[in-house]
């Protein structure tokens, strides 16, 4: 595509239109996001099914011994060999090492003692959509996260 006046002002007149489209229905390609409205109810967990078992700010979970000995050493077994640590590109490029994603902490982390319940480990509150049949088909679910302040 070669940049001449006639494509910038034609792209910068579309750019100006799209607030205004968007709000007739008529979003087209390159149309901003629309960010959701303040009806999220913001979480410091989130369940599948029905309410959370811990409270905000709980320090541990049940099945946890917070008073268990620690120190020591730690020694698991993998088979093959390795030449990657890099989660992102893992089964893209090399092979992944056994444990490499014991490395790095995840935005939530899962109760062992409740189904499909995940509690805020990095992530300081969650939310999703109340109603799931809203979203187009074909779409996965999405959640807004906010993060900590690292």
């Amino acid at each position: 595509m070669r940049l001449t006046r006639r494509s910038v002002v034609r792209t910068g007149v579309l750019a100006a239109l799209s607030p205004i489209l968007d709000r007739f229905g008529a979003p087209f390609l390159g149309a901003s996001a629309r960010a959701q409205g303040g009806s999220l109810q913001w979480q410091h967990g989130l369940s599948l099914f029905g309410e959370l078992k811990y409270p905000a700010g709980f320090k541990h979970f049940d099945y946890v011994n917070p008073s268990a000995p620690k120190g020591g050493s730690v020694r698991l077994m993998a088979l093959g060999t390795f030449d990657n640590f890099n989660e992102v590109v893992a089964g893209l490029k090399g092979s992944i090492a056994a444990g490499a994603g014991m490395l790095s902490d995840t935005l939530l982390a899962p109760s062992l003692d409740e189904v499909s319940t995940d509690y805020g480990l990095i992530a300081e509150a969650v939310s999703h959509p109340s109603d799931f049949s809203r979203r187009p088909s074909g779409c996965a679910p999405t959640r807004a996260i906010t993060t900590a302040g690292r």
